[in-house]
C-alpha cells in the first residue's frame, strides 16, 4: 500500500498538500469521502477520508477534534479538507491529528471532486493500477509540453512532475547540447537567436559586443551518460552503478540491491544527445516510466529538432543574402536591398571585409562533403573569434572560402582595417585549435560604406589574400593594400569579368598543364617586365639566354600576339601579373 506523501506525489494531486507535522507515512488501503463530520465514526482503518465541501467549510468548529477522536479510534490513516488557501487546523485539531498519527491534507477549492477520487484510487489501487494512472499522466503532461512548443528543460520538469519521480536528464559525453534547456525563442522577437543560438543577439543575426555564438542560457548540464540506451535508444534500464537491470521494455529491476533507472535517449535530428532518465523506477511503475520517457524524448528531439532550425533559418538566409551580394555582378537592386531590410541586415552601413580560406583543403580533404562540414566547423569557429573581439559580425560563404563581416553604423575610422586584421588572426588561432591539420590564410579589407561599399572591402580582402600567395606569404594575415600599382591590380583582377579577360589571354598556355603553364607565364612575365631583354630576363630566372629565347619562341607562336605592339605588351603584362596573383 502507498503511504499518504507517495500518493500525494501524484501529479493530479501534486496541488494537495500535507499541513500536518506526521501522518506522512501512514500506509493508505482506501478512500472515503465524508458529507459530514459524524461520517468519521464509521470510517475504515488505513483509509483517507475527504470531507465535503460542505464540511471542509465548518474545519474551525469542535465537531472535528471530535471526529478526529473516533477517526484514531478507528486508525484512519488521513483527513482531507477543501480550502481556499492552505489549510490551517486548529491547535485542538493539530494536537490530536499529531497524537493519533493521522495525516491533515489541505485541498485546493477548484479542484473536481470526482477527479480526486479517480486520481487517488489510482494510487492505491495496487502497483498496477497506480502505474496505469502514471502513465496517463505522464503521457498527458508529455502532450501538453509538445503542443506549448517548451523547451527541453521544461519537458523534464513537467514529466518528472507527473510521474511523481524524479527524470533527470544526462548529455553523452562529447555532446553539443548547448541551448538545449531553453524555451526556443521566436524569429524576430525579443530573444530571437543569432548564430549559433545565441539568445541576446541582435535580430539582425549578428553577434553582440563580447558575445560567443552558441552560448548556452540556464544551468549548463556537465557530465556525460556512461554506456548507452538499452537496446538502441528504446527505454532501457540500469541500475545506479550503471549496469542494465532491464529489458528494452522499460522494466527495471534492482540489481545487487542497487536502485534500476529507466532512460530513453534523445535524438536530435539523427543526432543522439544524452538520456532522460528517471532513477529508482522497477516493477510496474518502472514499465509505466519508460513508455513516458520514450514518448518524451521523442518529442524533446523533435522540439530541439524545430527550435534547430529556428535559429538556423535567419541565419542561413542573411548568410546566402550576403554571398549573393558579393558574388553578383549586377547593380545593387531594389529588390536585394528589401531582401537585407527584411532580414534585419543594416546594409547601408559601413563594412570591413575578412575572407578565409585554406591553402592545402583540396590535398586534405577529397571528399566534397567532408570539406563542406570542415569548412562549416572553421566558420563557426571563426565568427566566435571574431565576436570576442568586440562588434556586430556576419558570416557567409562564397565558394570556399570564409567571408566575415563586420558591421558599424558609423565610420569606424582609420584603425578599423588595423582592428579587424587583430580580430582576424584570433579567428586564424580559433580554426587552427579546432582544424590543426589545416593551414588557412585571411585577407582584410579597408572600411567602406553602403552596399558598394560592402563589395569594394570584400574585393580588397580577397585581393590580399592573392597578394600574399603570389609573395609566396606564409599562411597568416594579409591586409589591404592602400596604395600603389599592387592595389590597382587587385582591384581590377578581384572582378569576375577581369579574370575572365585574363583566363582567355592565357588559355593557349593554360592548355599545356599546370606546371608547364606556369613556368610559361613566369617566363613571359619576367621578359615583359624588363621591358623585352632577354639578357636580363635570362638573369632573373638565372637561366641560359638562349634557354629563354627558346621558351619566348615558342610561347609568342602559341599566343599568336604581337609583342612589338605596345597595347597587346601591356595587356599581356597585365594578364600575367594578375594570373601570377593566383
Amino acid at each position: 500500500m502507498p503511504s499518504v506523501d507517495e500518493i500525494l506525489a501524484g501529479s493530479p494531486l501534486a496541488g494537495l498538500r500535507r499541513v500536518s507535522s506526521g501522518g506522512g507515512d501512514r500506509q493508505v488501503a482506501l478512500v472515503r469521502l465524508a458529507e459530514s463530520f459524524t461520517d468519521l465514526d464509521r470510517a475504515p482503518a488505513a483509509s483517507l477520508v475527504i470531507l465535503s465541501k460542505f464540511a471542509s467549510a465548518e474545519v474551525s468548529d469542535y465537531r472535528l477534534d471530535m471526529a478526529l477522536r473516533w477517526g484514531a479510534i478507528h486508525q484512519v490513516a488521513a483527513v482531507a479538507a477543501f480550502s481556499a488557501a492552505p489549510w490551517r487546523p486548529t491547535v485542538t485539531a493539530g494536537d490530536i491529528a499529531g497524537r493519533a498519527g493521522i495525516a491533515l491534507i489541505s485541498v485546493p477549492a477548484g479542484m473536481d471532486m470526482a477527479g480526486l477520487l479517480q486520481a487517488i484510487m489510482h494510487e492505491i489501487g495496487g502497483d498496477a493500477e497506480r502505474a496505469l494512472g502514471r502513465a496517463q499522466q505522464g503521457l498527458e503532461a508529455v502532450l501538453a509540453a509538445e503542443s506549448s512548443g517548451c523547451g527541453l528543460e521544461e519537458l523534464r520538469a513537467a514529466v518528472s512532475h507527473a510521474l511523481g519521480t524524479p527524470v533527470e536528464f544526462r548529455p553523452w559525453a562529447g555532446a553539443d547540447v548547448l541551448g538545449a534547456l531553453t524555451r526556443p525563442a521566436g524569429n524576430g522577437g525579443p530573444g530571437a537567436t543569432a548564430a549559433g543560438g545565441l539568445p541576446g543577439a541582435p535580430v539582425a543575426g549578428g553577434i553582440p559586443d563580447g558575445a560567443v555564438a552558441g552560448g548556452l542560457t540556464g544551468a549548463q548540464v556537465v557530465g556525460g551518460l556512461p554506456g548507452g540506451p538499452v537496446a538502441g535508444g528504446a527505454p532501457g534500464a540500469r541500475d545506479a552503478g550503471g549496469h542494465h537491470g532491464a529489458s528494452g521494455d522499460g522494466r527495471g529491476t534492482p540489481a545487487d540491491g542497487l536502485g534500476a533507472e529507466v532512460s530513453a535517449a534523445v535524438v536530435v535530428g539523427e543526432t543522439p544527445i544524452g538520456c532522460l532518465v528517471a532513477p529508482g523506477a522497477h516493477g510496474d511503475f518502472g514499465t509505466a516510466v519508460g513508455l513516458v520517457l520514450h514518448s518524451a524524448a521523442l518529442t524533446a528531439g523533435r522540439l530541439l529538432d524545430l527550435a534547430r532550425h529556428a535559429r538556423e533559418m535567419p541565419v542561413r538566409s542573411r548568410s546566402e543574402l550576403l554571398a549573393e551580394l558579393l558574388m553578383s555582378d549586377s547593380v545593387i537592386n531594389e529588390d536585394l536591398l528589401e531582401r537585407a531590410r527584411q532580414l534585419a541586415i543594416p546594409i547601408g552601413g559601413w563594412h570591413v571585409v575578412v575572407r578565409i580560406e585554406a591553402d592545402d583543403l583540396q590535398e586534405a580533404e577529397p571528399d566534397e562533403v567532408q570539406r563542406f562540414e570542415l569548412l562549416e566547423a572553421a566558420g563557426q569557429a571563426a565568427l566566435q573569434a571574431g565576436a570576442a573581439t568586440g562588434g556586430t559580425w556576419y558570416l557567409s560563404r562564397i565558394a570556399r572560402a570564409i567571408v566575415l563581416v563586420r558591421v558599424t553604423t558609423s565610420n569606424p575610422g582609420p584603425q578599423a582595417g588595423a582592428r579587424a586584421a587583430r580580430s582576424a588572426e584570433r579567428a586564424l588561432q580559433a580554426i587552427s585549435a579546432r582544424l590543426p591539420s589545416l593551414r588557412f590564410r585571411a585577407g582584410v579589407g579597408a572600411p567602406h560604406e553602403g552596399p558598394t561599399g560592402l563589395r569594394a572591402s570584400a574585393a580588397e580582402a580577397r585581393g590580399a589574400l592573392l597578394a600574399a600567395r603570389a609573395a609566396l606569404k606564409p599562411a597568416g594575415v594579409a591586409a589591404h593594400d592602400a596604395v600603389g600599382v599592387q592595389r590597382m591590380l587587385m582591384e581590377w583582377y578581384a572582378s569576375d569579368t577581369a579574370r575572365a579577360s585574363v583566363r582567355d589571354q592565357l588559355a593557349p598556355l593554360e592548355k599545356l598543364g599546370p606546371a608547364r603553364a606556369d613556368t610559361a607565364i613566369r617566363t613571359l612575365a619576367a621578359y615583359l617586365d624588363e621591358q623585352g631583354s632577354i639578357v636580363r630576363t635570362a638573369q632573373k630566372l638565372h637561366l641560359h639566354r638562349n634557354a629563354v629565347a627558346n621558351r619566348l619562341r615558342g610561347i609568342t607562336e602559341l599566343l599568336e600576339l604581337d609583342l612589338d605592339d605596345p597595347d597587346q605588351r601591356l595587356a599581356l603584362q597585365l594578364a600575367c601579373r594578375a594570373r601570377l596573383l593566383d
